[in-house]
């Protein structure tokens, strides 16, 4: 039996008890291991003898190490005591007034920093014993009988996680320093001890809280060292007690506490002795079943007179008392039993305990004796499969199905395969030709030869080598896609030119929206290249197993993806689409597929390739590899090995080639109408790829389509001709269509239709392809805030301040104070606020509106631009150049600034798209200016520090308005010289009809901040700054 804390499990080991007859009673001692602190892992200590004079003095116990080599501070080990000679019994007896010995240590093991191990040592007569100790028998009777003291102040030790009852004789084996001293002290003094559980593990000098309710009183019959240096010592309680108070002195290592002894509930006798015989039933049953081979209910060391001696108890108490420190109860019953003050309620609780055993005894025999029935059977079986086997051995008859396995091996001769793998199909089919009908492995085999008979190891398909033939067939299936197709070609030029069946290491990945055909162009391309077509779609795949296979250990394994597919194929040189590889899962605890695609996809080892199932090399050399992705989220490893060729979203007039060439006669056919009945116009084609879908590709017109086709089916339905070979044909219009499917679904944003001041038309690109983006700004009078609307990203708004800090640097360049931005207030909108927006191609738009707002200088409403700004005025490179275009001329804008860095990219874009629109590569963000603002503006480069002042400013504001006064003067001599009149004269004629616009000037102030126009004082009262508007001359006041 092992008695152990909640937290740990039981390990068990063989361990000696001796019985030895003592002056006072028979006593027992029963060896006990926990999965607490051994002796030997406890104490590491070594150099010291074992001690039998207990009256020494103490040697303090020696720190041990725990398992990652700290010291550890010492613990109490309990372990079971044994009697001894008669001698040393004899001297206990006199010492102590009981029989003891030196105990027979029992090994125990368990964690470092658990409690004692206990060993129950004749408990039926611990607690009736007299004369044992000082005060052992004065205080067992007063507690029990009521003729003593009720408390009494005793040395306490405590126990982590270890429970002792009252009828317990158990040996402690100390390690912690406190507990040598108390039970020293103890023993000197004759003085009995309280043992109690402590419920905090980690604490060396725990609180009245942190221990058990009720604890025992314990004789300390004997105490020596032992050959580890070990202090043992062994004790044996008697009556319950519960802590009054602890006594902690400082200057004392020995703690001791003011115990209240607790008395037991009276019981009627003839109730009582109705319970022990329902306990001595169930305890005799429990002990049947060990006897029997089934559960155990206590240590099978425990020797037949320590349980007779405790079943001879007279009391219920004792009886349950001594039960619960033998039976392997777990720690919170025997917390029960030891807290309980009722017999009958501990009596209850071991019956419970025995009877719950039994029943689970009687399970586990039922299923082990089915379980050893189906084997007996099984065995049974086998045994005479042998036998029939050798019979069939010696009459020369094949043991297994001779017609399958002769089939086998037909199927293997025949087979065009490696080496390798032809002598492990023989082996197989050996291993089967004397295998067990009955056997599950026969089955397993049978699989497994299947599997390797059916892969195409060196059968190809015959590849088609004629360019022309292809170059139809792909221009056939699809429109436009100009950089595939030629990509393709290239392939199969290079194939003819080797000679060969096909070069090694196409591994091609289409990547493009959703919708433009990346899975049916390559179905396409099979057929164009003669090859046969497998797909594999990985979107969600998140198990490497399904890549590579299981294991054949495995029950229910089978081949990965890709040899199940070479399988279906029935080829080695298939075409092999990998569909969606941009949504595997690369975060799952069952593998990573991206690397098992490595090997998949690397021309210098897919040669060489290892399912895990067939455990054979196999070639994949020979098979052409086409991907498919919607964006480069691909793992850097995995996308290195493959040729990248980006499939932009369709224009609208290859969307309206589509419609007409591939979608409208698919339709028709699905519908069941005839180009004879039902047609769409060029411009309800071109009205529904508009106005009707807002996609990259044309899944959407497709679905449109099908719609007006049903339609058209459900008309013809309910009203028939009456004449059905004079149907009249159906051409949709744009009319017709509104009434079909209703209103236009989609619009897109158009040029403006005159120019304005603070907005500017700006492009985007999404998923579903391109669009204008109109970028506005207003300027008012503040205090310098910037205010950023439209559900912007934080890339986007850090475009919109770089092209704020940009205009702030080159303010004097557009006539404009260097502090305008103190008084100015910019609001910058991106319409559509809905809609989120993000990237850094709105910077030239930004600049050119927000310079447009300051100074009045209005946009023309015909351009459009995109390009990232930089704080030196550069512009950098785009994405999406061709959907922007594309949106661009749908838009109706003539012009179009792109990033002179994109300008290599303008050979991809259609003809139709760049000769309809005047396309300006630009380098900075002066070019974009000088074409998009209907003014041009007066740019003023500074040459000197002073020239960046206001100061400086006011100087030259000074000087151009003498200036011009001179020119107007000499304007006006010219006139007089040609008219009749003073200069006056004329100069008050001018006056009446035109309104000065110039620049007034501006009187010197304090700190460099002029007055504000309305302000009487001349500036005077605090110098308020100004706050100007949008116009350049109040910007400059």
């Amino acid at each position: 039996m092992a008695i152990s804390d909640e937290d740990s499990k039981a390990v068990p080991k063989e361990q000696k008890t001796e019985v030895n007859k003592t002056t006072s009673s028979k006593s027992t001692k029963r060896a006990v291991k926990t999965d607490t602190d051994s002796a030997s892992e406890v104490a590491k200590g070594r150099g010291r003898r074992t001690r039998t004079n207990s009256n020494k003095d103490v040697k303090p116990a020696t720190p041990v190490e725990n398992q990652s080599g700290e010291a550890q501070k010492p613990e109490t080990v309990a372990q079971s005591a044994a009697p001894d000679s008669a001698a040393a019994a004899a001297d206990a007896s006199a010492a102590t007034g009981a029989a003891t010995a030196p105990e027979k240590a029992a090994t125990s093991a368990g964690s470092e920093d658990k409690g004692a191990t206990v060993a129950a040592q004749n408990p039926a007569n611990a607690a009736g014993s007299n004369g044992n100790g000082a005060n052992g028998a004065g205080a067992g009777a007063g507690a029990g009988q009521g003729s003593g003291p009720k408390r009494g102040i005793y040395p306490i030790i405590t126990l982590r996680s270890i429970i002792i009852t009252p009828a317990a004789n158990v040996q402690l084996i100390a390690a912690r320093e406190n507990t040598v001293l108390a039970l020293k002290e103890a023993l000197e003094r004759k003085q009995d001890i309280v043992v109690i559980s402590q419920t905090a593990d980690s604490e060396l000098r725990p609180a009245k809280e942190d221990l058990a309710r009720v604890g025992v009183v314990a004789n300390i019959l004997n105490g020596s060292y032992n050959e580890k240096d070990q202090y043992r010592s062994t004790i044996r309680g008697f009556a319950r007690v519960s802590i009054v108070r602890l006594i902690d002195d400082p200057s004392d290592q020995v703690r001791h506490a003011e115990v209240e002894f607790l008395k037991e509930q009276e019981v009627d006798p003839l109730v009582a002795a109705r319970y022990i015989d329902a306990l001595k039933a169930a305890l005799h049953t429990a002990l049947d079943i060990q006897k029997q081979g089934g559960r155990a209910i206590m240590d099978s060391n425990i020797p037949a007179e320590m349980i007779s001696t405790i079943c001879d108890s007279t009391t219920l108490g004792d009886l349950a008392d001594g039960l619960s420190q033998i039976l392997m109860l777990p720690n919170h019953d025997k917390k029960y039993i030891l807290e309980s003050l009722d017999p009958m309620a501990r009596a209850k609780s071991l019956i419970a305990f025995l009877n719950n055993f039994s029943y689970k005894a009687e399970v586990d025999k039922k299923i082990a004796e089915d379980a050893r029935a189906a084997m007996d059977r099984s065995q049974r079986d086998f045994y005479l499969n042998e036998q029939l086997k050798a019979i069939k051995r010696e009459l020369n008859i094949q043991v297994d199905d001779s017609n399958d396995i002769e089939e086998y091996r037909q199927r293997i001769a025949a087979l065009d395969a490696p080496e390798e793998v032809l002598n492990r199909l023989q082996k197989e089919v050996s291993r089967l030709s004397i295998m067990s009908l009955n056997s599950g492995e026969n089955s397993m085999v049978r699989n497994y030869i299947d599997t390797l008979l059916s892969i195409p190891w060196r059968k190809s398909s015959q590849l088609n080598r004629d360019l022309s033939k292809a170059r139809d067939i792909l221009e056939q299936d699809h429109y436009g896609l100009k950089k595939v197709k030629d990509r393709i070609l290239e392939f199969l030029a290079v194939q003819t030119r080797r000679e060969q069946k096909d070069p090694h290491g196409q591994i091609l990945c289409l990547m493009g929206p959703p919708g433009i055909g990346k899975t049916s162009l390559a179905a396409s391309i099979a057929k164009a290249t003669g090859r046969k077509y497998v797909r594999v779609a990985l979107g969600g795949m998140y198990d490497e197993s399904e890549i590579r296979g299981h294991r054949r250990t495995y029950i229910g394994a089978m081949p990965g993806r890709i040899i199940q597919s070479m399988i279906k194929s029935e080829v080695n040189n298939p075409l092999f689409l990998l569909d969606e590889i941009d949504k595997i899962s690369t975060n799952s605890y069952h593998g990573d597929i991206a690397s098992a695609l490595l090997e998949v996809l690397d021309p210098e080892q897919n040669n060489t390739f290892n399912d895990n199932y067939v455990d054979l090399e196999y070639d994949l050399s020979h098979v052409f590899f086409i991907a498919t992705a919607n964006s480069y989220n691909i793992p850097p490893a995995l996308r290195d090995r493959m040729e990248i060729i980006d499939l932009s979203s369709y224009t609208a007039d290859e969307k309206f080639h589509i419609a007409r060439e591939h979608l409208l006669p698919k339709q028709l056919e699905k519908n069941a109408l005839t180009p004879e009945e039902f047609d769409i116009s060029d411009d309800g084609l071109k009205e529904l790829i508009v106005h009707y879908t807002l996609e990259a590709g044309v899944r959407n017109l497709e679905r449109i389509i099908a719609e007006l086709c049903r339609k058209v089916v459900k008309e013809l339905m309910i009203k028939p001709p009456k004449d059905p070979s004079k149907v009249k044909k159906r051409v949709l219009g744009v009319k017709e269509i509104q009434k079909l499917i209703g209103p236009k679904r989609y619009d897109f944003t158009s040029k403006l239709k005159d120019n304005r001041i603070g907005v500017v038309n700006g492009l985007s690109v999404s998923s579903v392809g391109g669009d204008m983006l109109q970028v506005e700004v207003v300027a008012n009078e503040g205090k310098g805030s910037h205010l950023l609307t439209g559900q912007l990203g934080s890339v986007m708004k850090e475009s919109v301040f770089a092209a704020i800090a940009w205009v702030r640097s080159h303010a004097r360049a557009f006539s404009m104070a260097p502090d305008f931005y103190q008084y100015v207030d910019l609001n910058v909108h991106f319409p559509e606020g809905a809609i989120p927006k993000d990237g850094p191609s709105a910077g030239c738009a930004t600049v050119t509106a927000i310079i447009s707002a300051l100074t009045n200088n209005p946009v023309r409403a015909d351009v459009a631009m995109t390009g990232e700004i930089t704080l030196r005025g550069d512009v950098l490179a785009i994405g999406g150049l061709k959907e922007k275009l594309l949106a661009a001329l749908r838009g109706g804008v003539k012009t179009v600034c792109i990033p002179q860095e994109n300008e290599k990219d303008l050979w991809d874009i259609p003809k139709n798209v760049t000769t309809k629109l005047e396309i300006v590569p630009v380098k900075t963000i002066d070019e974009v200016l000088d074409i998009a603002l209907v003014n041009k503006p007066k740019t003023f480069k500074p040459t000197t520090l002073e020239d960046w002042t206001l100061e400086g400013y006011l100087e030259r504001e000074k000087k151009r308005k003498l200036r011009d006064e001179a020119e107007e003067h000499k304007f006006y001599m010219e006139i007089k010289d040609s008219s009749e009149g003073s200069i006056g004269e004329i100069k008050n004629h001018r006056d009446q009809d035109v309104v000065d616009t110039s620049i007034p000037s501006v009187p010197s102030v304090p700190n460099g901040v002029p007055p504000r126009p309305e302000d009487p004082n001349g500036g005077e009262g605090g110098h308020e700054p100004p706050a100007p508007t949008v116009s350049p001359q109040l910007a400059v006041e």
